[in-house]
């Protein structure tokens, strides 16, 4: 196997676990507890990860749910350094260095700690960071398509900070949640895809000659 494509089928591993979690979630929402099942539309992440679901029963998703994470993080943790690395050394490759592995540390932990509102913020935070860091990267070659995903997904962030945190249209909030870890790491994956192609490596290693 190319060892350029296992944090992408690393990141597709995650998949069959978020929809076992999902499967075995035992049911609740936070605006009402008697529902059976998950919805991806009314359940926030987090609920996967609690001892107990919202319904009260013993919360059967933990385990699968605590495996996708675990794949999720890490396969985006090394794309994002992967993306740094191809790019010349600057300000903003170093951005999307610490802060993206920086988001994905703290997006584990948020939810299997305690601690999960002030880590979601701090998440939230780097992520932001590393998207803008993303953007800048991209807009330098022209990589215009990639910009504008990243964009949505930044507007997708700060909906969701809205809804959360600015309680406005809040029973939003899970589905925009659902849909940001999903678009985030298509984009991810996108731009670690042509990044690291061996045309566009050559090339920027090029560029770096010559600027030094």
């Amino acid at each position: 196997m190319n060892k350029r494509s296992i944090p992408l089928n690393v990141l597709l591993l995650s998949i069959p676990f978020w929809l076992l979690a999902a499967w075995n979630y035992p049911g609740g929402t936070s605006w009402d507890a008697t529902t059976d099942g998950f919805s991806f539309t009314a359940n926030y992440v987090s609920a996967l990860f609690q001892p107990l679901a919202l319904n009260g029963m013993t919360n059967t998703a933990r385990s699968f749910a605590f495996v996708a994470m675990l794949l999720y993080a890490t396969s985006l943790s090394v794309m994002f350094w992967l993306i740094s690395t191809s790019y010349p050394k600057s300000i903003a490759s170093k951005t999307v260095q610490i802060f993206g592995v920086g988001a994905m540390v703290y997006a584990f932990i948020a939810v299997t700690t305690p601690m999960h509102n002030l880590l979601t913020i701090i998440s939230a935070s780097f992520l932001a960071i590393a998207i803008v860091g993303m953007l800048v990267l991209l807009q330098r070659v022209a990589e215009y398509k990639q910009v504008l995903l990243g964009s949505f997904n930044l507007l997708l962030l700060a909906m969701l900070s809205a809804t959360t945190k600015g309680n406005v249209f809040v029973e939003l909030s899970p589905a925009i949640e659902w849909l940001l870890f999903l678009s985030g790491a298509v984009w991810v994956a996108l731009v670690y895809i042509g990044a690291t192609t061996p045309d566009n490596l050559s090339k920027r290693m090029r560029e770096t000659q010559r600027s030094n």
